[in-house]
């Protein structure tokens, strides 16, 4: 946005030499370097295979006193010649699939070549996929082969249990003993060493006839990468692509330059970072690969270190930690060690430390790449500093490669030193995944002019210079409270002060939305305290980044991390462990002492090991107000105890906690319980609060109700409370157009059929009031909700099941528009759901409407973490929540007491005379009314016939889409510590100048949305006696206009002062109600019945008068709102996969804010297509984050506001 820095993208230099097939590379190698060694199996005899190699290999003068299989490049190639012939004897012919489930060995590299020969499809499988019954049957289904080859007898066995379609057609199955005697080959499979000399002369001939010809888009290898959630996706290699991938990697690494280079292949080749970088490169650079063992082992990699002078070393951090720890290391003589290729996950500094002063390689580096695209980001090994970097890179992109780093929703590249999602292009990478024997998969992938591209889920940043560094998967991203907590920080810090590895993990939690937790693995006889750890976290990162939980990891009945093929853990598998563990070990309620319970949770949820707390202990010295307010609801969640938010403020410590809880004699349920009875049958004259014993306007309510309810087939004896409506909810619901304060959500529902979410959609609803209603206005000063019963009937009349779509994105455009089914506006129902079933995806989605008056930011989430609760256990009983009715109920008693008329002075005063001077209103209104998303059916409130059409400014309906963009507030943290200055005031402010400079007046007016969430006009030892109002099941939200002056001789300190400070007079006053503040500002009092078009009163929000300054601030509101979010709407559960996310609210422009993490701010702008052009809001977004930036500096903040403008 107005940026002069360089874009994140970078292209490899070309390749420095033509690109063979696969098979011609490893003739030209072997015709070359035929009498080098070319391949070591430590674990394997030198007898073994002999008779298929033409000889022994040349003793080198530094033989090792040991036997085992050492050959020469002519050897290997002379083994898969011979083998080669053998299949071509035994039917086998170009174009079939070969598969293998083979651990590290001989076998891997002649089958290997011995397809390259006959022009056939190698895919080198990880045994242990034989062993998951799905995972078998899928990929033998997926690869149709005509020859499978395995080495351990209960692979055999579980193929042929697994998958005995796919084995039976296999023609050939071959079973190595690996030349061990002691090895029995099963029944049906043939031996593969007496297979492979088989083909004789017949087999020369055979192989011969065939003429096989090779191309460079013949698919030769298919290596597979495996999902989170998903069955393994095949990776196909083309020769051209895999020749090339091995030319670059060789080119990058200057591989060639020194001939006494070994690669150290102790990860699997059946993985990229095994069989393609350190196996298939090395061989066609002419170097000698080492395998030490079928499988790692640390003492094998260090003999092999030590016989075969090993030199560069891939490994993820876990196989350099296992070295070290070997009792053997010191014994080893590691001079010949030149590179420490890592890679796989995030490398620390602390890993290169260790491989580089420890393990005593001359270099470590950390390297980047996906079996989907090779190696991309490299090192080049002469260029690496003998020192530990500061900050570990993984490089620069290497030849014919190209890479980009770019916002993850449009694909485009971001700034360089600005994190974003790395996307891979280029020749190099795969053109589509295989799902299956013919489904493709294309979704990651894209094409733009500088040709294919993937997106590889990975957030990097790319550095000025264009190196490359790899911050972590978006996916394993915790979102605490608002806050971007990155695993790797949290692990850097364990792992270099407390020599610990640990792994760290995000699980869901109702208030903070993730929190983290680490698992420890402990070297033998290690002693932690984990106090220490808790509290160099806090020093380091902050307490937010603390974990709720340090678990050690054989508690979890585990001795290491779950790993895929070449050692990465799979965080995925370590969560879900980890979640199930926490599950089980949920009840903390072992004793009836408040002392010891109190204990029990505050341990539990702090992570602290037990007898860390003490009765004296503060918890203000270790929980931040977000812990503070978990614990509240935890504690009354499995407790069934109340203790609110204040009272942990005011008693800090355990004892205090305990005391005031015994003092107490109630609990939260029974609280809960007693401000909602239960009651058989409708609302009596009592049970309504804007009735209050009145029989006429009980009269009027049924009838009304009855009215409302005919058409949908129900009537007053359905009804279970009748709820007072607020003037913020009379503005939300106000009917101007169908879809007047919608949000449209869409989801899908992973796992579930359509059934299933049906019903736990009816037993969330059941347990969500203000989501089963419908609308009435009584006269012109109440509008009320009434909510009705849960019934087969009312499920009817608001869950709708429609035909199956075919993907999930298609959930999207559903109905989308539908002037009948795309929304829900008065009188109801207020919340509309449909069900569909999602073909791609075999499950359920879902789709709802719901109006504006019936829920807020805070009460939605409530809502969907008990549907998604339902979804994962029809059975569960879900906890109580404060119900709404009581919160209303308390609002409409004293909307008219002492306390609300002072709130309502106090907006009046502050905003009188705003009338006088209209061009501070902005943007300047275009078109009619103010109208986010369709505007179809919209009606003129003042004739009440429908209004002309609207022109869209804006094409393909972006504005209730929105755009998005991200700034740095750099010093927020300081501002916050010194001044006690919050982050939102530095947006506001820049919003506040932007608009002055558009409008060229002295203030700024813009709407602005109010949490609240506390319980209005109390004071404050009566609020305090009140359940949580976080925790009220109903929209509390409200409005105000900000009225802010801008002077440019200002210091920008002074203005966020001044800021700051009316923000707590706006927070004390947000409850001021809004029919009032409307009716003092236009001098007329609220009583005053108006008639509306159609002859009925509505309420005081509804008044459509001119030129009354009341007037005015309600259409200054609408113009620009801003709307600060301190924790970002969670959409994402575990059986909720958001689709959709669109709000609908009858303004011009909204501009949503929110932190991502400490220091990036993120806004998002919705605006009317009809009033702006897409060109207006990028500009005045890219002025207000520029601004922003500007602000949040602390050097900046002596100098006046005029100085940046």
């Amino acid at each position: 946005m107005g940026s002069s820095k360089l874009l994140s993208e970078a292209f490899g230099e070309p390749l420095n030499r033509p690109v063979p097939t696969m098979h011609d590379f490893y003739q030209e190698v072997t015709q070359k370097h035929g009498d080098r060694i070319a391949l070591v199996c430590m674990h394997q005899p030198a007898s073994f295979l002999a008779s298929i190699t033409r000889g022994d290999p040349p003793t080198p003068p530094s033989s090792p006193p040991e036997k085992y299989l050492r050959w020469t490049f002519n050897q290997t190639g002379h083994a898969s010649h011979a083998l080669a012939a053998s299949l071509a004897a035994s039917g086998i012919k170009p174009g079939m699939r070969i598969v293998s489930f083979l651990n590290n060995g001989v076998e891997w590299h002649v089958m290997l070549r011995a397809a390259l020969e006959l022009n056939c499809m190698f895919a080198p499988l990880n045994p242990r996929v034989a062993l998951n019954k799905e995972e078998a049957r899928h990929m033998m289904a997926m690869i149709e082969p005509s020859v499978v080859l395995v080495e351990d007898s209960n692979i055999a066995e579980k193929l042929e249990l697994h998958a005995p379609e796919s084995f039976s057609k296999a023609s050939l199955k071959l079973f190595s003993t690996g030349g061990q005697n002691k090895t029995n080959v099963p029944q049906d499979w043939q031996d593969f060493a007496s297979f492979a000399e088989s083909g004789g002369a017949a087999g020369e001939s055979t192989l011969k006839s065939l003429k096989v010809v090779r191309k460079s888009d013949d698919i030769i290898a298919m290596f597979t990468t495996s999902g989170t959630t998903n069955l393994p996706k095949g990776c196909p290699y083309t020769n051209s692509m895999c020749a090339g991938m091995i030319v670059s990697f060789i080119q990058h690494c200057e591989l060639t330059r020194d001939l006494d280079r070994v690669s150290l292949c102790h990860m699997a080749t059946s993985h990229i970072m095994g069989g393609v970088g350190y196996a298939m490169a090395y061989h066609c650079a002419g170097l000698k690969v080492v395998h030490p063992a079928p499988t790692f082992d640390a003492t094998s990699s260090l003999k092999a270190i030590n016989l075969e002078h090993a030199s560069d070393v891939p490994a993820v951090p876990a196989l350099i930690y296992a070295m070290l720890a070997n009792p053997n290391f010191d014994q080893v003589d590691t001079s010949c060690l030149k590179h420490a290729h890592l890679g796989a996950t995030t490398i620390l500094p602390e890993t290169i430390r260790l491989s580089m002063e420890e393990f005593k390689c001359e270099r470590a580096s950390e390297a980047y790449g996906m079996t989907e695209t090779g190696p991309a980001l490299a090192h080049r090994y002469y260029d690496l500093d003998a020192k530990v970097p500061e900050v570990i890179t993984c490089g620069f992109v290497i030849p014919g490669s190209k890479v980009r780093i770019c916002d993850p929703e449009t694909n485009k590249p971001v700034p360089r030193g600005e994190p974003g999602e790395c996307h891979i292009g280029g020749e190099l990478i795969i053109k589509e995944y295989w799902l299956g024997p013919t489904k493709r998969g294309h979704d990651a992938f894209y094409t733009d002019e500088h040709g294919l591209w993937i997106r590889t889920g990975d957030q990097a940043v790319m550095h000025e210079n264009g190196e490359c560094q790899i911050v972590g998967r978006y996916k394993d991203m915790i979102i605490r409270g608002g806050e971007n907590i990155s695993p790797s920080a949290i692990e850097a810090i364990i792992l270099s002060k407390f020599s610990l590895l640990a792994e760290i993990v995000g699980v869901p939690d109702e208030i903070a939305g993730e929190i983290p937790v680490a698992v420890i693995s402990k070297k033998p006889g290690q002693e932690v305290d984990i106090s220490k750890v808790r509290e160099t976290l806090v020093k380091d990162l902050g307490p937010a980044w603390v974990p709720e939980e340090i678990i050690d990891i054989q508690s979890l009945g585990l001795d290491d991390f779950p790993r895929n093929a070449t050692g990465k853990v799979i965080k995925t598998k370590l969560q879900k462990i980890v979640i199930e563990n926490r599950e089980s070990q949920s009840s903390v309620s072992g004793g009836t002492d408040l002392l010891d319970t109190l204990n029990r949770v505050w341990t539990k949820l702090l992570g602290v090991s037990p007898g860390t707390l003490t009765p004296q202990t503060s918890i203000h010295a270790w929980a931040d107000s977000l812990i503070q307010a978990r614990f509240s609801a935890v504690f009354m969640r499995e407790t069934g105890l109340l203790i609110r938010l204040q009272e942990l403020i005011d008693h800090p410590t355990i004892e205090a906690q305990a005391r005031l809880l015994s003092t107490r004699g109630g609990s939260a349920a029974q609280s809960i319980s007693d401000m909602k009875p239960e009651r058989e049958g409708p609302p009596g004259i009592y049970d309504m609060v804007h009735v209050n014993g009145d029989e006429t306007r009980y009269k009027k309510t049924q009838e009304l109700a009855d009215e409302t309810l005919k058409p949908l087939g129900l009537s007053w004896n359905d009804v279970e409370d009748v709820i007072p409506m607020n003037a913020v909810q009379e503005m939300f619901l106000k009917y101007r157009r169908p879809q007047s304060s919608n949000h449209r959500h869409a989801f899908v529902c992973n796992g579930s059929s359509i059934a299933h979410v049906k019903k736990a959609l009816e037993g969330a609803l059941a347990h969500h009031s203000m989501l089963r209603t419908m609308a009435m206005y009584l006269d012109s000063h109440t509008s009320v909700h009434i909510t009705i019963r849960p019934s087969e009937q009312w499920f009817s009349k608001c869950i709708l099941q429609l035909p199956s779509v075919k993907k999930a994105d298609d959930l999207a455009t559903l109905v989308y528009g539908d002037i009948k089914l795309d929304n829900a506006c008065f009188p109801g129902p207020m919340m509309r759901f449909i069900i569909v079933h999602v073909e791609e995806t075999n499950c359920a989605g879902l789709v709802y409407m719901g109006q504006h008056s019936v829920f807020d930011g805070v009460s939605l989430p409530l809502f969907l973490d008990d549907f998604n609760a339902m979804l994962n256990d029809p059975t569960t009983k879900l906890k109580p929540h404060v119900p709404y009715k009581a919160w209303a109920d308390s609002y409409y008693n004293l909307q008219h007491s002492p306390i609300a008329k002072a709130s309502v002075d106090w907006q009046a005063n502050r905003l009188r005379g705003i009338s006088k001077n209209p061009a501070a209103v902005f943007p300047v209104q275009r078109a009619p009314e103010w109208f986010k998303g369709s505007s179809e059916g919209w009606i003129d409130i003042k004739t009440g016939k429908p209004g002309p059409p609207r022109k869209a400014l804006t094409k393909n309906g972006l504005g209730v889409k929105g755009i998005t963009g991200e700034g740095s507030l750099r010093d927020i943290q300081a501002l916050k510590a010194k001044h006690n200055i919050e982050g939102s005031q530095i947006v506001k402010a820049a919003l506040a100048v932007v608009t002055t400079r558009h409008t060229k007046q002295d203030y700024a007016l813009f709407g602005q949305a109010q949490a609240g969430r506390t319980w209005p006009f109390m004071l404050p030892w009566q609020a305090n006696r009140m359940p949580p109002a976080m925790d009220v099941d109903g929209p509390a939200v409200q409005g105000s206009l900000n009225k802010i002056s801008v002077d440019k001789s200002e210091r920008v300190l002074d203005l966020l002062a001044r800021l700051q400070t009316e923000q707590y007079d706006l927070n004390r006053h947000a409850y001021a109600p809004m029919n009032q503040l409307i009716a003092a500002l236009n001098g007329y009092e609220t009583e005053r019945e108006v008639p509306n078009f159609d002859g009925k009163v509505k309420g005081a929000a509804w008044m459509e008068t001119e030129g009354g300054e009341g007037d005015f601030m309600r259409d200054a509101f609408k113009r620009q709102i801003f709307n600060w979010l301190p924790v970002p709407p969670v959409f994402e559960y575990n059986r909720l996969q958001k689709v959709q996310v669109e709000s609908r609210t009858d303004v011009c422009c909204l501009w949503n804010c929110l932190m991502l993490d400490q220091t990036t701010l993120l806004i998002n702008p919705t605006w009317d297509d009809a009033q702006l052009y897409l060109e207006e809001v990028e500009g005045m977004l890219d002025e207000i984050l520029r601004l922003a930036e500007k602000f949040a500096i602390e050097d900046n903040w002596e100098k006046s506001v005029g100085s940046f403008l």
